[in-house]
């Protein structure tokens, strides 16, 4: 049986908080301020047997920006209605978000039952089934109850116990989450917040990160309906002691998530819904406040179109917000109007970390309507799909899709298993790649070669960096070689040292070419080294156009024909291999060779000599040794 946490809504003065006393026997207004007005200001916490709390929200329409904190985790609702005022303002505003918030189940209270006679109860029950209709508490059991005499409390408190048995176990392999609705600090042990535990599970002495802030405490001590435990999971209420923040460090609003999962961000793509009983018009670009989680945040709603969203109607939109959270696929959150403040509409977090959209393109539209509609393996798949300016770790995947390492690792096998993925290394790093990611940018990269080698078909290929510039500027530099890496196994590029070139590509001459070529090679190969010419003196020989031999040299070069030494002076491969057969035949028999020796050995001069030497030094066939040279190994 999992921990179940119900949470009361209605108007102001409705007795939601002697309810729950009447229920639990504990008063949930605890600060001066709520007892000397007699209203809810703050959340308050009971406990209903061993496995249920009940959190109580205020019912002032000030402070519903506290109450959508408290019930933005609840299990069961308790909408409680007072048989002398009725349906009120605060009863519809709370009903709506409960609805927004994705609350299933529920009970409808209608207290001080004893204040009225029994034809109005029946008035009120009837309003009350009316208020209801079309929503999840449709069906709920009405009750007539007195939480000031106790009549009906019983009946009440008994429904409530048999709810919490059917509360569904809830999943812990995801990433650890508590929205924070209370921080404070305790003499002797000092900070300690509060929240219902989102997602997974946190035990003593482990290490949280506060989001979106990024600072990270370690957990001193857990507490469960007051007792002390090892650990606590998914639905659990939770206080928290932690170790290395201070108090004002951390309030409601915060998260405390673990750490390496969620990066903060100040955009989400969203599926948005504004109530039918919205007062306004949702114009794109309007100011809201957003409340998700715990937190209450500026935000602007973004449009497909700029086309304004009326009472009643749904719309993906993109949120842009003022201030950083961390969300997750999924996440459902409440939106208020920026003034007066009222609750117009809510919605659900499709991306928590999109691009920002200039304009709904038609596929984008589509892959929001996976994110929104689809089951969970083809969600993941649309992810990865969409995926395409950086490479994502499975701990970053399974922090935006909310979901634990090894659910998402089965979900991806799955799909590099039937081939739309394949597994990539980087960085020491695991990480899937979507084959729509690795064409799209290998279209790209293939797209840039092939205007290369039209413009340039003496060169053998383009450096990796020029490459990514031309290709792929803007993505992430380790994805940029997954997807080189991709297209080279698959035979559609070739790449020779960090120069790239597509695989079909050689460098071919035009007969004008060939014999600038033979006049070239005739030159460099050449067994006077005391002549070895530069690039300059060699369009000098030729009489040839200095651009033209210079091409043609650098081709060469790339074909292992042509080789370039110190002083920029040229000399065919031929002729270097001659020298160095004789370089080698010489100091195999007599163990060392000055430079001086070598130039008399050749019939060359000092600076060629010293050309060769260095070349061979950087080769690893020689080595200096003081004034001479000896060979290596």
């Amino acid at each position: 049986m999992a921990h179940t946490v119900i949470g009361t809504a209605g108007h102001i003065d409705h007795g939601k908080t002697l309810l729950v006393k009447a229920l639990t026997g504990m008063d949930t207004d605890q600060a001066p301020e709520e007892r000397a007005r007699g209203i809810t200001i703050e959340l308050g916490f009971a406990f209903l047997g061993d496995q249920a709390t009940i959190i109580d929200v205020p019912g002032h329409e000030r402070f519903v920006k506290t109450m959508v904190a408290g019930v933005s985790t609840i299990d069961v609702a308790m909408l409680v209605i007072a048989a002398d005022d009725g349906v009120m303002p605060q009863s519809r505003e709370h009903l709506d978000v409960l609805r927004l918030l994705g609350v299933e189940r529920g009970v409808v209270v209608i207290n001080k039952a004893d204040l009225v006679e029994e034809e109005w109860l029946d008035l009120v029950e009837e309003e009350v089934r009316e208020f209801v209709r079309g929503s999840f508490l449709a069906q709920a059991e009405i009750f007539r109850v007195s939480a000031l005499s106790g009549a009906g409390v019983d009946s009440l408190r008994q429904r409530l116990l048999a709810m919490v048995e059917d509360t569904a176990a809830k999943r812990t392999d995801a990433p650890f989450r508590l929205p924070v609705d209370r921080a404070f600090g305790v003499k002797g042990f000092g900070l300690v917040c509060t929240g219902t535990v989102q997602a997974g599970a946190l035990a003593e002495g482990d290490r949280v990160e506060i989001a979106p802030e990024g600072r990270l405490a370690r957990v001193r001590r857990l507490q469960q309906h007051g007792a002390t435990v090892q650990e606590v999971r998914a639905g659990d209420r939770a206080a928290i002691n932690l170790a290395g923040v201070e108090q004002g460090q951390i309030e409601r609003g915060n998260s405390l998530v673990a750490s390496g999962f969620f990066r903060p961000t100040q955009m989400l793509d969203a599926e948005v819904q504004l109530l039918a009983s919205s007062p306004m018009t949702l114009a794109s670009r309007s100011r809201v406040r957003l409340h998700l989680g715990t937190r209450e945040i500026m935000a602007r709603v973004v449009l497909p179109g700029g086309k304004p969203l009326t009472p009643g109607q749904e719309s993906f939109a993109q949120l842009r917000l003022e201030a950083p959270v961390v969300a997750a696929w999924g996440d459902r959150f409440v939106l208020r109007r920026y003034s007066p403040a009222l609750t117009i509409g809510g919605g659900r977090v499709l991306n928590p970390h999109p691009a920002k959209h200039r304009r709904f393109e038609l596929g984008l539209l589509a892959h929001l309507q996976t994110l929104a509609s689809a089951d969970l393996p083809e969600v993941v798949e649309c992810w990865l799909r969409h995926a395409d300016d950086r490479l994502k770790s499975q701990q970053a995947l399974a922090g935006e899709l909310g979901i634990g390492v090894e659910r998402l690792a089965g979900l991806t096998d799955a799909i590099v298993a039937d081939g739309r993925a394949v597994r990539v290394v980087s960085e020491g790093q695991p990480h899937v790649l979507h084959l729509d990611v690795c064409e799209h940018w290998g279209a790209q990269v293939e797209a840039a070669l092939a205007s290369f080698h039209r413009v340039q078909p003496l060169k053998l290929g383009l450096p990796r960096e020029e490459l990514r510039n031309l290709s792929a500027r803007y993505i992430q530099p380790e994805l940029f070689d997954c997807v080189l890496r991709y297209l080279e196994e698959a035979g559609r590029i070739a790449m020779d040292g960090a120069v790239v070139r597509a695989a079909s590509h050689s460098i071919r001459f035009t007969p004008e070419q060939e014999a600038l070529r033979a006049a070239v090679e005739a030159r460099l190969n050449t067994t006077d080294f005391a002549n070895l010419p530069t690039m300059a003196e060699l369009a000098h020989a030729l009489d040839a156009p200095l651009p033209q031999v210079t091409d043609m040299v650098q081709a060469l070069q790339a074909l292992g024909t042509v080789a370039a030494l110190e002083g920029g002076l040229l000399i065919h491969c031929e002729a270097l291999a001659r020298a160095r057969t004789i370089l080698s035949d010489v100091l195999k028999r007599d163990g060392e060779i000055t430079v001086a020796e070598f130039r008399t050995l050749i019939g060359s001069n000092r600076k060629c000599a010293m050309a060769l030497l260095g070349h061979f030094d950087a080769e690893g066939l020689t080595a200096r040794r003081g004034d001479v040279r000896v060979l290596v190994g």
